[in-house]
This record gives C-alpha cells, sequence and structure tokens, in this order.
C-alpha cells in the first residue's frame, strides 16, 4: 500500500510533464480610429465602393454605367435595376418583344426594387416560372435627360451563362446577350445602352460599403424619392444601430446587444439632414452604426461631414474602428 501511495504522484509526474503545454494567443492589434472620406461628385453621380479592412476605395464608376445586376448564386434568377438611375420596371405579361410596341400599361405600373435588397422585394423575379416581357423606364442620364424606354425578357438560366432578350420599346429590333455568372462575385452587370456586360461590383469579399444614390420608398404617402446614402454588401455583411452612446464609448461589448440586419440600407441616408433655410447638410455624428464585415470582424462607425475642405458637398467623411 505504501510503494502505491508513492507510485500515484510519480505517475502524474509523468502524464502531467508529457501534456502538451497550451499556447497563449496574442491580443489581437484593432489598429487606431480611421478617419476617411470619398468624393461622390455634387451631383452625387459616382457610385463608390469601399473597404473597411483594406481601409481603401476598391473601384468606382457613374451610376449610369449599368442598368441591371444579376445574381451569381446558382440557379437565384434574381435581376436588380439600378434604382441610382431612378429606373423603373413593369411586368406586362406579354410573352414575346414584338408584342410590346409602347409603353402601355407602365405609368403609375412601374415600381422600384426594394432598398433593402432583398430579393423577395425587387420587381424582377419569379421569370422562370411567370416568363413575361417587362417595360423599362431607364431613368435619367448623368445630365438629367431622360434615358428612354426599354423592353426585356429573360430567357433562361443555364449553368454559370443567363440568357436574354432586349430592345427599345419603340423599336423593332430584338437584341440577345449572354451574361456570364463569375464565382467570387454576388452580382454582375449589364449595361442595356451600352449592350454589354460591365465590370461594376468588385468580388464579394472585397468591399463592405457602397456609397451611392439609390431610390428610397417613403409612406404615409407611399412616394419613391432619390436620396443619397450607403448601401452595404449583401454578402455576409451585418448592420446594428449603437443607440444610447456615443462613438467614443461603443466597444467589442456591444456587438452582443445591438440588433443586426442584412438589409443592405441598414446604414442608409439618414444620418445627414438637409437645413432648406440654409441650403445645406449637417450631419449627425451621434449616430453610430456596428459593422460585421463578411470575414466577421466588427468595426463602429458614424459619419462627421458630407463636405469636403472647399466646402463641396457629396464628400461624405466618417471615422470607424475596429473593435
Amino acid at each position: 500500500m505504501r510503494w502505491f501511495c508513492l507510485l500515484v504522484p510519480i505517475i502524474v509526474l509523468i502524464v502531467s510533464g508529457c501534456e502538451k503545454r497550451e499556447i497563449p494567443v496574442p491580443p489581437f492589434n484593432r489598429g487606431d480610429i480611421i478617419t476617411a472620406s470619398v468624393e461622390m461628385m455634387p451631383d452625387y453621380r459616382q457610385q463608390i465602393w469601399y473597404s473597411l479592412n483594406a481601409n481603401k476605395v476598391i473601384s468606382v464608376n457613374t451610376k449610369e454605367d449599368w442598368d441591371l445586376a444579376f445574381d451569381c448564386r446558382s440557379g437565384s434568377g434574381s435581376v436588380y435595376i439600378n434604382t441610382a438611375k431612378v429606373m423603373r420596371a413593369y411586368r406586362t405579361g406579354k410573352q414575346s418583344l414584338r408584342e410590346v410596341t409602347d409603353t402601355s400599361g407602365l405609368g403609375a405600373n412601374g415600381k422600384a426594387d426594394a432598398p433593402s435588397g432583398n430579393p423577395d422585394s425587387i420587381v424582377i423575379k419569379d421569370w422562370q416560372t411567370q416568363p413575361s416581357v417587362y417595360i423599362l423606364n431607364m431613368g435619367y442620364t448623368l445630365t438629367n435627360q431622360p434615358a428612354g424606354y426599354y423592353k426585356l425578357k429573360l430567357i433562361s438560366v443555364n449553368g454559370d451563362k443567363c440568357f436574354i432578350e432586349y430592345g427599345k420599346v419603340f423599336d423593332t429590333l430584338v437584341h440577345t446577350a449572354e451574361i456570364t455568372m463569375q464565382k467570387g462575385y454576388s452580382r454582375v452587370m449589364y449595361s442595356l445602352l451600352k449592350g454589354q456586360q460591365v465590370a461594376i461590383e468588385p468580388k464579394q469579399a472585397d468591399y463592405d460599403l457602397c456609397f451611392t444614390q439609390y431610390t428610397h420608398h417613403f409612406a404615409n404617402p407611399f412616394q419613391y424619392y432619390q436620396v443619397t446614402g450607403v448601401l452595404t454588401n449583401n454578402y455576409k455583411t451585418r448592420v446594428a444601430p449603437c443607440n444610447g452612446k456615443s462613438f467614443t464609448q461603443v466597444t467589442a461589448a456591444d456587438t452582443g446587444r445591438v440588433v443586426f440586419t442584412s438589409r443592405q440600407n441598414a446604414i442608409g441616408f439618414d444620418w445627414k439632414t438637409f437645413d432648406l433655410n440654409t441650403n445645406q447638410f449637417t450631419v449627425d455624428a451621434s449616430k453610430v452604426y456596428i459593422v460585421q464585415d463578411s470575414r466577421g470582424f466588427y468595426y463602429k462607425l458614424h459619419f462627421i461631414d458630407f463636405y469636403n475642405p472647399f466646402g463641396i458637398k457629396g464628400c461624405p467623411k466618417f471615422e470607424f474602428k475596429k473593435l
């Protein structure tokens, strides 16, 4: 019994000496507060795609560079219209482009996609089960001129290809196009006015914010209105308003008390207001947002200006910090 009592501590020492020791994890460097700004131009013509992780602009294009965005998810078939141009779409119920020769029925029936980005709330949907020709009000050019009317029919989705037919409403000429879905992208864009697929939206993991105009849906009474603001990446990006705390007070602990949403207009446009008396925008710096990017990192963010140092509008200035 005495030998057993002596043997147990020896065995414990041997076993504990063979155990794999835990390797301490170095603390993550969250960096300092970063101040950044982008220039959309005074007429808000620029769409700017921005990465918080890289702290830089990924790409820039004008809002009239594209008309349709095709969802790259396999078999999705969702097609978004460019509401930055104030585009509208109307489902005619007709099956052939040659049946549509005027804008009859468009009128007040023309609808804009919801700014949430939810595929259930867009105009061109269910076309695979309910095929139809759509009339498109193409919105406005950069010089604020009407861009005309087109007609569109989605033909099929086959693997990584989507096939469409389109033409001007008052023309008998029919164009066909093949849109190639690209791996690593959420959406690919097509310009009906240029007649080609265009590189616009960056890869889905490369950006977080898109500074742009878009169509907001006001209620009571219902009306469409063009606003200037921020839409977030719809690929694994979530946003939560952080009410009741200033930007400096928000910490990583707050990520557990806020409610996140995947709506792409969660930041939106109302972090600023327009004063009709002064003809100036005022930014509400007390509105703080927590953004979770596609990598899972959290950032706190707020806006501090809408003008550049020369007093030119359309230059959102913001601060953010990794939590």
